[in-house]
Order: structure tokens, then sequence, then C-alpha cells
């Protein structure tokens, strides 16, 4: 007995010795076993990674298989190894780890200022006062990097994927931050958790970002919420500073849930102007402002679209019109459309080298046509040299970031008296004798004066000024340029969207128009890098979408669970001639009415088109255009053996009732069979809970700690399912 108990001392005496504080861990050198104690600070929302903090400091404990049960205010203790991730130290793997307790206090924020953000905090809760985001306005957008400032100095807030605050209203104004600091090479950064870590001193917030819910060709109506009620005011002009905002309008509001939401409108407005607009509410002496957005109201143009590829398309899948191949005739198609201009043409273009272009080119300036010119200047662009000497060229400079101008769009008679002169051509293809001819593109062209204007505004910051001449010190490229283009536009009665980059987060706009997929998601890319897009692929496939992916090629940077997860035939490499240049998506293409949208343009699916690159991305919502892209990527599918399966087996309503809609909460479901299994999805796409109920009916509440909008897939138990979008208040 009195061994027992001596080897039982022995070793919880070794098991105390061997665990250290935390800040001791930190001075082993890497791949050191360590032991240590502590409260976690986080949960999913930041992805796979844990932070573990205790008395002396915090480290980060990485195991994407045995982590996803820790919540944040966990007491553990943990075993692994030390490892360096990209200068962030890490416990990674963990050998074993036992909870203690949870729902645990935090330890509370060290409050620093934002010059004292170093290696003394990593890791570890921190509190900034008095800080507020540079350029805010819009949504957040996952795995993206805010500025926030102190008035003197500058540090970085990162949004991981997971967040709960992608989609969320980037706060206006000041606010106190709480976050975690960390680490990525040379850059510290801060991880906000939730919106709990932005804490304001005044009465009112607004809640959503704002946005336009009508627009007519002299009027356009917007909508923000706030979290308690107030005025509802805005104030606007025609140039994107605040001291030009002169002109002010009041509306109304309205509350639903606790959720307050304003309305205002602009007036008296010309057919195809710009607005820039600042919301406002008081409530108590106290003011919430918006971002500034900027706004268009509608065209007076028809909204013609016309699309056009180089290489073979399927006609059995036309449901109105047969897309047109042109094969090596899109040189003289877009040279057709230079030879209609009239007043102007703003020519975007990564390389070019194509003399019936630049031909025609030169005979618009003859007849009196003014022409602007940019181009990039790391890249071969042969037939600018044969252009006209009085056409004025712009190069995009290499920048210390890096990019590149990468855009291929053009801007024909803007400003014309005749709205219906002005067209915009973009899509996938430079103008290069493989691009044209051999390599597989698309081109777009859409007959709309507001759309023209728009990128005009993204044109004319490129080029520096809004003469004839560019200005090339004050000419904006890449991460300098800022959110001053409308996004919304009516078009011919269809939702055109259209973002820039590096300025409006369009991967993350990519995934939000992923997400609504319902029965399709057909992808044809030239590359894609971003885990974020190919996770929201997968969650598509997962609530069961039928998804098509068809790729040029994989690199080092594919996400390899992509082609892991998904059928072999549903994930094809391209291996037909040429390159597959198209960076192309189509959500419901074969559902007319499940919002078909295509998604083109010149916005590569990486990093550096969303960071760095000159790009523009169109946003299509309509069935006809949707059905042509679908006959050209039917065909390329299959020719490299992809399986085309049409969705057909998600049902219609009349058989699964689900209500309320809108929710504060609790929903209820019905069918007329049993319910095999209820899987919830939130907005990003991700599955957050899964119900088994066997039984025909079933009730249960939406997670407690979100609003906003829930996916839902109700599954039968003879194998029939449908989805359903829920709103909760």
């Amino acid at each position: 007995m009195k061994i027992s108990t001596f080897i039982l001392f022995l070793f919880i005496s070794v098991e105390l010795l061997a665990q250290t504080s935390i800040n001791e861990a930190r001075q082993e050198p890497i791949r050191s076993r360590v032991t240590v104690s502590g409260i976690i600070t986080n949960g999913a929302e930041l992805g796979p990674i844990r932070y573990i903090q205790d008395d002396s400091g915090g480290i980060g404990i990485y195991d994407n298989d045995n982590l996803s049960g820790i919540q944040r205010g966990d007491s553990i203790t943990v075993t692994g190894e030390l490892y360096d991730f990209n200068s962030l130290l890490e416990i990674s793997p963990v050998a074993s780890f036992s909870v203690h307790a949870s729902g645990q206090q935090l330890p509370a924020p060290q409050e620093i200022s934002v010059i004292d953000i170093s290696e003394d905090y990593e890791a570890e809760l921190v509190r900034i006062n008095n800080v507020e985001i540079v350029n805010a306005g819009g949504q957040f957008a996952g795995n993206e990097n805010y500025s926030f400032t102190d008035g003197n100095e500058t540090a970085e807030l990162r949004i991981n994927a997971s967040s709960p605050l992608v989609g969320q209203a980037i706060p206006t104004g000041t606010f106190d931050l709480v976050s975690i600091c960390s680490q990525y090479y040379s850059t510290y950064q801060l991880l906000p958790r939730d919106a709990d870590d932005f804490i304001f001193d005044t009465n009112i917030q607004l809640t959503t970002a704002l946005e336009a819910v009508e627009t007519t060709t002299s009027s356009i109506t917007v909508e923000w919420n706030t979290d308690v009620d107030g005025s509802s005011e805005i104030r606007y002009g025609s140039i994107m500073e605040e001291s030009a905002l002169t002109a002010y309008a009041s509306g109304q509001s309205a509350v639903s849930s606790d959720e307050y939401t304003h309305q205002a409108k602009v007036t008296g407005l010309e057919s195809s102007e710009i607005v820039y607009i600042q919301a406002f509410s008081v409530n108590e002496g106290d003011t919430a402002f918006s971002a500034i957005g900027a706004f268009v109201s509608n065209s007076n143009s028809s909204g013609d679209i016309k699309v056009y590829f180089n290489t073979e398309i399927d006609e059995t899948y036309a449901e109105t019109t047969v897309a047109p191949n042109i094969d090596d005739f899109m040189a003289d198609t877009l040279a057709a459309y230079i030879s209609r201009a009239n007043e102007s043409i703003d020519f975007c273009i990564y390389n070019i080298n194509n003399s019936k272009i630049s031909d025609a080119l030169n005979a618009a300036y003859d007849r009196g046509v003014t022409i602007r010119f940019i181009t990039c200047e790391s890249t071969s662009h042969a037939s600018v040299y044969d252009l006209n000497d009085n056409i004025p060229v712009l190069e995009r400079p290499e920048l210390n970031e890096g990019g590149i101008m990468h855009n291929k769009f053009i801007v024909f008679d803007a400003n014309s008296a005749n709205a219906n002169a002005a067209w915009v051509w973009s899509g996938s293809t430079n103008l290069t004798p493989d691009q044209l001819t051999h390599d597989s593109n698309n081109m777009i062209f859409i007959q709309d004066q507001s759309l023209a204007k728009v990128y005009q505004v993204e044109f004319e910051e490129m080029w520096g000024s809004n003469t004839m001449q560019p200005d090339a010190e004050n000419a904006k490229f890449g991460a300098d340029k800022i959110k001053n283009t409308p996004h919304q536009l009516l078009i011919g009665g269809k939702l055109v969207s259209c973002y820039f980059s590096p300025s409006d987060n369009t991967n993350q706009q990519l995934i939000n128009s992923i997400n609504t997929a319902d029965f399709g998601l057909d992808i044809e890319t030239m590359l894609m890098t971003r885990s974020d897009l190919a996770n929201a692929i997968i969650d598509a496939y997962n609530r069961g979408v039928n998804v098509n992916v068809l790729m040029e090629e994989e690199n080092e940077y594919t996400p390899s669970f992509l082609g892991s997860t998904l059928p072999d035939n549903k994930y094809v490499l391209d291996d037909a001639a040429g390159m597959l240049h198209h960076k192309v998506a189509l959500i419901d293409a074969n559902n007319a009415d499940s919002d078909p949208q295509v998604i083109t343009g010149s916005h590569n699916w990486s990093n550096s088109a969303n960071d760095r690159n000159d790009e523009n991305t169109l946003i299509v919502h309509d069935a006809d255009i949707a059905n042509q892209y679908y006959q050209q990527f039917a065909y390329r599918f299959q020719l490299n053996n992809g399986s085309l399966v049409l969705s057909t087996k998600i049902i219609q309503s009349t058989s699964i009732k689900v209500y309320p809609n809108p929710t504060k909460g609790r929903l209820a479901i019905n069918a007329d069979r049993a319910i095999a299994r209820i899987s919830i999805f939130n907005s990003t796409g991700s599955k957050i809970a899964e119900l088994l109920p066997n039984e025909n009916t079933a009730e249960f509440n939406l997670p407690s700690n979100s609003s906003g909008l829930f996916l839902l897939k109700v599954e039968l138990n003879n194998g029939d399912y449908n989805t359903y979008k829920i709103l909760k208040k």
C-alpha cells in the first residue's frame, strides 16, 4: 500500500513538474514538447485554431481534427509540440488535452495602444480604445484584412472566413476594439471574434450597410438598419467627399423584431446619374453615420446583352437563344463595335497584339472619337505601338506590393445624348492571337449608360483625371483605389452587379453568389487558389446542389480537398486544345425560378486578383444569358469526360411546410412522410447543425447567437429533399 501511494505521488509530481506556464513554454526551442493550462479565448469563429491564455501569456493551439469541440471559456490542459507557423508560435500537433471546466471567465483584455501591438502580446486578448476602420463601408468579407487607426498609428485586423462578422456591416466612426493579437510573417494583426468585440460609446449604431432597395431613372431609395429607433436622414452629392454632400432628405423607419429599418429617397435625378449618399440616424443626441455609398439611377438604354464564345457550344441545351460561337472572329466582332463608336472610347486591357483592333482604334480617332488607353507596364502590348501617337496611353507601373493591371474592359460613348450608344465590353479574353482564336474565352457586351458611367469612374480613378490626358501622379492602381463605384444596377429589367478589385472584396461577392445556389453550380475557371471559394463550393455540394467544376490546371496552391471531395466526373481538369481562360460561374442556370446568375470578367479566383490586381467582375441575373453560358460549359465539360447530370430530385413546396419565415428563432416543419434529416447552414454555407427527427413533424430553434440568413435542407425518408432560405430577425 505504501509502495502504491509513493508511485502515485511520483507520477503526479512528474506531471506537475512537466507542466509550465505559457510564458515559460514560449521560451522553449521549436519542436519542444510542452504542457500548458489556461482558458480558451475563442471558438470556431476563428476557424480550427484556438488561443489559450494564463496569467503569464498566451499561445495558439492548432489541431484540425481534435479541437473542434473546444469553446471559448473552456479551462483545459494541453500537451504538444511547439511549431512556428508563419511566425505565429503554436502548439501543433496536439498530443493530448483535457477539459477541466467550461464557461469560465475569460482573462481581462490588456489595454494597449496601436503602437504597442507586437510579440509582447501575441496570442493574448487586448483592447485598444478610440479607433476607427480606414475607408469603412460595405460588409466584412472572410479571409480579409482591414486597416484601423487611432489617428496616429495604423494596424491591421483580420476577419476569418468562419467569422460571424462575415456579411455584417463594417462599423463606421470611433469604437473600442477587443481582439486576440496574432501574427502572420512580419505583420501583427488583431482577430476580433464577433460583433461584441466592437464596443461603442453611443446610444445608436447601424447594424447593416447602406444599400439601394429601389432605383428609377429619377430616384434612388436607400435602406439601413439600426439597433434602436432614431431619425431617418441622408445627405448626398455628386462627389465622394463629406464636404460635397450638401443636399439632405428625410425618410421614415419601421420596427420589426427589435430591428429598426430606415428608408430615404433621393429624387430629381437625371437618368444614369451617379450620386454619393451617407445615411445617419439620431437618438438622444447621438448620431450614427453610415459610410458614404455610391449609387446610380437607371438608364434609358435598351439593356441589350450580347455574349460571344470562340469555342464550341452544345445547342441541345439551348432554352431560348443558341449561344453564338464566333470561332476566330472575336477580333472582328470587337473591331465592329469600335467602328460604331461616335464620341468616346475608354480602353483598358492587360495585353494586346492584334492589328484589326489597333487599326479600328486609329480609324475611330481619325473620325473624331476621343480615345483614352490604359494597359500594364509589365506585360507585352505590341499593338499599343501601332496606335496613333496622339492617342494617350497610361501604363500601370510596377508597385511595391506587386499585382498587375489585368482588366479587359472597354467603355463606348458613356456620355452620349443617345442612351443606346453607350456600351460596355468585358469578359475573359486578352487581345492576343492565342487568346482570340485558340484559347477558350468569352466576351460580353452590355448596352447600358448607367453601367458605362460606372466603368468610367473606375477608368478615371486609374487614369488619374477626368480629362483627355492622364495624370500619372494622381493615378490609383491596386490597393490605392477606394470604394467609389455603384455595384447594383437594374439593366433592361435585369439585376446586374459589378465589382472592381481590389477595392470591392470581389472574392466575397463570388462566395455570396455561390451561397445562393439551390439546384446547380457550374464553375469554369482557369485556376483556383482560394480555400474560401473552394469551401463555398463544397458547402453547396454538401447541401445537395448539383456541382460541376472545370479548371485549366491545378497547382501547389489549389485547395486539395476540392478534388478529393467532389466525385471524379464532377471535378475535371481541362485537356482540350488551347487554354481554358474563362473566369465563369453559373448559379442555377437550369432553374429559371431560382435566380439564374452568370459570373464573368477578368478576375481569376486567386489572392492576387482579389488583393493586388486591377480587375472587373460582372454578375448577371438572367435565365437566357445563364443558359447561353451553360451551352458553352456543357460542351467543354463533357468533352473532358465530365458527367453533366441535371438536378431533378429536389421537390417543390407542396409536400413540405416550413414556418414561420421570417422567424424570431423557432421553426416548425410538417411533411407528408417522415423527415429523415434536417441540415442547417449559416449564411456562409457552413453546416452548423443537423437533426434526425424520423417523424412527419419537427420543431426546433435556430442558433440563438446570430440573426440573418440561414439555409435549411429538409430530406424525407424516400430520398426527396428541398432547400429553404430562412430569415431570422
